[in-house]
């Protein structure tokens, strides 16, 4: 059985990199058991996936609230 999290995934087309509030984020179901590896970065927490793992998957939430997320633990999104 697939372990999936709802998370918010990075729009790379409405980039506006002067003005994080301009970013735009859609809340997609991510399938756990495809991830090798998350790491964070300056803005956002990337996901390398075993299909994408050549093109990041940039997503709002930090580590912690992945971590939470993964245990079924109930976090309000904000997207």
């Amino acid at each position: 059985m697939a372990h999936f999290v709802k998370l918010n995934v990075f729009d790379p087309s409405h980039d506006d990199s002067d003005n994080k509030h301009n970013r735009k984020y859609i809340t997609t179901l991510i399938n756990l058991d495809l991830v090798m590896y998350i790491e964070p970065s300056k803005v956002h927490s990337l996901i390398f996936t075993k299909n994408s793992s050549a093109q990041p998957i940039r997503v709002k939430e930090s580590l912690d609230d992945i971590l939470r997320l993964s245990k079924g633990e109930s976090k309000v999104l904000n997207g």
